[in-house]
């Protein structure tokens, strides 16, 4: 049984002919016919009784109509309701991101977005990028926010911006009274780094074998929090992103361009390669650009 099945019934019934159905539904009526004729072999009883240009309804189409209304009022129904719950930002959206950019730009974005969409359900998820690509397969999120390149044939891969990566050193470093330093100054440097777990520690490590300057691991943390206070306390340099530097309101810290070619690393969103967006996942990301660097 199909739904213009239904439609084509409830429009003979109610015209009381096969012409007027096939006039009120735009259809040849031969067609309205044929579907009717299925309609009956399927149910195995006749609805109707062709007397001559008109019809009436059998026994079985007497049962048969008010509950075809019914479906189809509810087919409308949810088309309608549907509509104007996209419309009005309802449902559920989930949204992971790293952790050398969820502190930075989620706050901001996540108060847009409830703004935008009060009747929205938002879960947040900060994790590795590992973890955030196995949740993105499994559709336990609807898209994350990522740096480095995913080669994973499974995800898709949007470049949102690229930001500047700074140097950190503390107030007392030699380093602080400059406005930027080059990597060449750094070679033989103590440093902080990120856990090898962190995309930003591999892209420091990148950063460093293109420019062959060599430096010596002092610290390593699992926050970008500690590499900053382990740099306040003289331990070594550090390399943060510029989101991290903006929001940094302490006076003990200095933060340096790197002289010549910037490193930068690029901001992206991950999503299920095949999946499409989301109105609400759409309207997060119009939420994200705005408190985004430039």
């Amino acid at each position: 049984m199909e739904l213009h099945q239904l439609r084509y019934f409830v429009a003979v019934a109610e015209v009381g002919s096969f012409g007027g159905a096939a006039r009120r539904c735009n259809v040849a009526q031969p067609s309205i016919s044929q579907q009717i004729m299925k309609l009956e072999d399927e149910l195995g009883h006749r609805l109707f009784d062709r007397l001559g240009r008109s019809v009436v309804l059998t026994e079985a189409g007497e049962a048969l109509l008010p509950r075809a209304r019914r479906v189809l009022v509810e087919i409308r129904d949810a088309t309608d309701h549907l509509t104007e719950e996209l419309d009005a930002g309802r449902g559920n959206l989930s949204v992971g991101a790293i952790p050398t950019i969820a502190p930075y730009l989620l706050p901001g974005a996540i108060q847009r977005f409830t703004r935008s969409c009060p009747d929205a359900t938002l879960t947040i998820r900060e994790e590795m990028t590992p973890s955030l690509v196995d949740a993105l397969i499994a559709a336990e999120l609807d898209l994350a926010l990522v740096s480095r390149p995913i080669d994973h044939p499974a995800i898709h891969r949007e470049v949102l911006f690229k930001e500047k990566l700074l140097i950190v050193v503390g107030r007392d470093s030699p380093f602080a009274d400059r406005e930027s330093v080059s990597m060449r100054d750094l070679d033989g440097q103590e440093s902080v780094v990120l856990d090898e777990m962190h995309c930003l520690a591999q892209q420091f490590q990148d950063v460093c074998r293109i420019m062959r300057v060599e430096h010596h691991v002092a610290c390593t943390a699992t926050q970008l929090a500690t590499v900053q206070k382990l740099v306040e306390l003289n331990l070594g340099v550090g390399l943060v992103p510029e989101m991290a530097a903006t929001a940094d309101d302490s006076s003990r810290r200095v933060y340096l361009e790197v002289s010549g070619t910037p490193p930068k690393r690029e901001i992206a969103v991950a999503t299920r390669a095949g999946r499409s967006r989301s109105v609400l996942a759409q309207r997060f990301l119009e939420c994200l650009c705005p408190v985004a660097p430039v």
